[in-house]
């Protein structure tokens, strides 16, 4: 595989804020204020003041595998300072299907990003099973993602010369596994999305369903502790969307924890438990049952 091939497994994933897209994707002010007073309404309930640190009843007493605390990510404009990531704090345990939901200039890619050891906060903590990443190098940052995330990406990012194995088997060459290993390895996950028979193709000679199920097998295959979901049904129709998320219900059912980042909420609604995120704030943490109720 050359270099320049294997780089494109990264793009698509700078931290810069979200330009402007269509009409369809913007914000939803009539809902955002209605998760905002559910959530003043929790807080004062518990009273506390601010957001509320949400915790599902199956993890309360656990320690959580993603902590983030008090996250600020501020971009110089000009003489102006525009803060992506506004004092985000949330927790995500062990097993949990967590989709962050936001519109255009939410925050939601930054916080990914975050999430996903791309960058790190100008100020705030954030710890991966205790550990924390907020001040860690780019040589340090790597290793997490090579260690502890596998990627999801809305337009896969397949390596178009190679076969479905070897590019299945890309995060376990960058970790260094033996060859005779990572074809086994890469072989299992590829059965696991039901697309073994096919290993020696190309990704063109796959559906968009197909080539997406291929990437689910490459953010598997590493057994990452995290898989993080950037807009994995984006590039879908309907019917090849529902039949992704079924995929990653059914790896989640197999206990990996799963972060999807999304735009839509037919599509968030699908975890277990929504995050949603408006003008770098959390406005909405709790149960997508919860969250259904108040869109």
């Amino acid at each position: 595989m050359a270099d320049e091939e294997k780089d494109t497994l990264h793009l698509n994933t700078s931290a810069e804020p979200e330009d402007d897209t269509p009409d369809e994707y913007a914000e939803n002010h009539e809902e955002i204020a209605k998760l905002k007073a559910a959530q003043e309404a929790a807080a004062k309930a518990n009273n506390t003041a601010g957001q509320v640190v949400y915790v599902p009843k199956e993890h309360i007493g656990e320690l959580p595998l993603l902590e983030l605390h008090d996250i600020y990510k501020i971009y110089k404009m000009g003489t102006e300072e525009v803060h992506a990531n506004d004092g985000i704090t949330i927790n995500i345990y062990d097993g949990e299907f967590v989709a962050i939901v936001g519109k255009s200039g939410s925050g939601k890619s930054t916080l990914m990003n975050i999430i996903g050891a791309l960058d790190v906060p100008t100020s705030g903590r954030y710890l991966i099973n205790g550990q924390d990443t907020s001040s860690m190098s780019d040589d340090e940052l790597a290793a997490i993602r090579n260690k502890k995330i596998g990627f999801i990406f809305q337009q896969y990012n397949l390596l178009p010369k190679d076969n479905l194995l070897d590019n299945v088997c890309l995060p376990l060459l960058y970790a260094g596994i033996p060859k005779q290993e990572r074809k086994e390895r890469a072989m299992r996950q590829l059965e696991r999305v039901g697309l073994s028979e096919k290993w020696m193709q190309k990704p063109a000679q796959l559906s968009g369903g197909q080539q997406q199920r291929v990437s689910i097998a490459r953010a598997l295959a590493g057994d990452p502790e995290l898989i993080l979901a950037d807009e994995p049904t984006g590039a879908l129709d309907s019917k090849t969307s529902r039949q992704v998320l079924g995929f990653l219900k059914d790896i989640n059912a197999d206990g990996n924890t799963i972060v999807m980042i999304t735009h839509d909420n037919s599509i968030a609604l699908e975890a277990k438990r929504i995050v949603r995120i408006s003008d770098g704030k959390v406005v909405y943490d709790g149960t997508a049952e919860d969250y259904a109720k108040l869109i």
